[in-house]
C-alpha cells in the first residue's frame, strides 16, 4: 500500500502537526521537558512507519507480492522512521548452518541480495549473527564498530555504528537476524532504539512467514506431493495458457499421456511400497527426457501427461522414441535380480490451429492411449490431430 493510504496519512499528520508544536514550543521550554519532547516526536515518527510498514505488508500479501517486496517495504520503513542509512534482513538458510542476506542496502542506497553469508553454530561466541540466533544474545550494539571489528570492513567503507536484532516468526528460534547501521554518519544508538528495531523484527517475522505459508500453500496445491510433479490441476491450467499462446500467435504444440504397462501387477506383486516407488522413478526419467520448457505432470495413479510446447506431429515421433527408450533402458526399483523392464504406453495428440478446449485435447490423447493398449503396448498410439476451421 502506498505511504498516503488512509491509515499511514493520518499518523503522517499528526506526526507533522507535532513536529510543529514542537518548534513552537522548543525554544521555550527547559531542557529536560525538551528531550522528552523529543522523544515523543520520535516515537510518533516510528510509529508512523510500523503502521505504514504493516499497512504496505498487508496489502502486499493480498496482492501476492514476493518476500523480497515485503522485505523492501520493511527496510524502506525502518530506514525512514528511525533514521538510520542502511537497513539489512539476514535469513537463516535451510540447513540451519548459514544465514545470508535476503535484502539490504549497498552503499550508493540501491537494493542488494545474497551479498554476505555467514556460518552459524551453536557455539558462544562463534560471530555476532550466531550468537543472536542461538540465543546467546538479546541483541547486538555497537557505537564504536571500528574498534569492535579492528580487521576493518575490507571494502573502504566507514560505518560508525551498528545495531543487530533477531527477528521472530514466534516461538523458537530466530529465522533471522535484522540489521542497521550509519554509513559516513554518527548516529548514537540508544537501548531505546533496540526496543524499536525489535518491534519492526517481530512484525517483519510475522510477514515473511505469512509469505511463505502462503508460498507453500500455493505450491502444495499445484504439486503432486509424490514425485514432486505438477498435478492434473496446474497441468490444465498451463495447458489453457498453451492453447491460447499458440492460438494467437499461430504456433502448434503436443499433447502425450503416459500410462505404466502393468502397473497393478507390480502393486499386487511387490506391494504398494514399491509401486510408488516405480511411480518416483518414471516420473524422474520423464522429467530427465524432454526440455526446460516441457512440462511433466502426474495427473492421477501411475498416469503422467507431457506438453511439448512447438513440437508439431512430424517431430513429436522423434520425441517419442527417445521417451520410450529411455524408460525401456533405466532400472526400475524392483527387489529381483535381473529386474524386470518397466514399460510405458504413451498416447499423442497435436493441436495445430481453432478453438479447442483442453478436455477435448486429453479425449485424443486418451483415445490415442487406449489403441496403444490394444497394440499391445510399450508404444504409442495414433498421432490425432486438432485442427478446427
Amino acid at each position: 500500500m502506498a505511504e498516503n493510504s488512509p491509515g499511514s496519512s493520518l499518523y503522517d499528520h499528526l506526526g507533522l502537526r507535532y513536529d510543529r508544536m514542537k518548534r513552537a514550543l522548543g525554544k521555550t521550554l527547559p531542557p529536560l521537558k525538551r528531550k522528552k519532547l523529543d522523544q515523543m516526536s520520535r516515537r510518533i515518527r516510528v510509529l508512523t512507519q510500523e503502521v505504514s510498514m504493516f499497512q504496505q505488508a498487508m496489502q502486499g500479501m493480498r496482492s501476492t507480492l514476493q518476500v523480497d517486496d515485503l522485505i523492501k517495504i520493511a527496510i524502506r520503513s525502518v530506514c525512514k522512521g528511525m533514521g538510520f542509512r542502511r537497513c539489512g534482513v539476514f535469513l537463516v538458510e535451510p540447513d540451519g548452518k548459514h544465514i545470508r542476506l535476503a535484502m539490504g542496502i549497498k552503499p550508493n542506497g540501491k537494493f542488494e541480495k545474497g551479498a554476505s553469508r555467514f556460518s552459524i553454530r551453536n557455539r558462544r561466541g562463534y560471530n555476532d549473527q550466531s550468537d543472536l540466533i542461538f540465543g546467546y544474545k538479546k541483541y547486538l550494539l555497537s557505537n564504536n564498530v571500528v574498534d569492535r571489528y579492528k580487521e576493518g570492513l575490507g571494502d573502504g567503507t566507514t560505518i560508525h555504528n551498528m545495531a543487530l536484532v533477531p527477528i521472530y516468526a514466534g516461538p523458537g528460534r530466530p529465522i533471522g537476524n535484522l540489521a542497521v547501521d550509519n554509513l559516513n554518519h554518527y548516529r548514537h544508538i540508544t537501548k531505546a532504539d533496540i526496543a524499536f528495531l525489535s518491534d519492526y523484527s517481530t512484525l517483519l517475522g510475522l510477514v515473511i512467514q505469512s509469505a511463505r505459508n502462503y508460498k507453500n500453500a500455493v505450491s502444495l496445491s499445484v504439486t503432486d506431493p509424490m514425485t514432486g510433479l505438477g498435478n492434473r490441476r496446474s497441468f490444465e491450467e498451463k495447458l489453457g495458457q498453451e492453447i491460447k499462446r499458440s492460438q494467437r500467435y499461430g504456433k502448434t504444440f503436443s499433447l502425450l499421456i503416459a500410462d505404466i504397462d502393468f502397473f497393478k501387477k507390480v502393486n499386487d506383486t511387490y506391494g504398494h511400497d514399491v509401486g510408488d516407488k516405480v511411480i518416483k522413478h518414471i516420473a524422474q526419467v520423464l522429467k530427465s527426457v524432454v526440455r526446460d520448457i516441457d512440462q511433466v505432470a502426474r495427473i492421477g495413479g501411475e498416469e503422467f501427461a507431457i506438453l511439448l510446447p512447438e513440437i508439431p506431429s512430424k517431430n513429436l515421433v522423434e520425441v517419442i522414441d527417445r521417451i520410450l527408450n529411455k524408460v525401456r533402458q533405466s532400472k526400475a526399483p524392483l527387489p529381483v535380480e535381473p529386474t524386470p523392464m518397466v514399460t510405458l504406453s504413451l498416447g499423442a495428440a497435436t493441436y495445430k490451429s481453432g478453438s479447442v478446449t483442453p478436455s477435448k485435447l486429453f479425449k485424443l490423447a486418451d483415445e490415442s492411449l487406449y489403441k496403444a493398449k490394444l497394440s499391445g503396448r510399450n508404444g504409442c498410439g495414433p498421432r490425432l490431430k486438432v485442427t478446427v476451421k
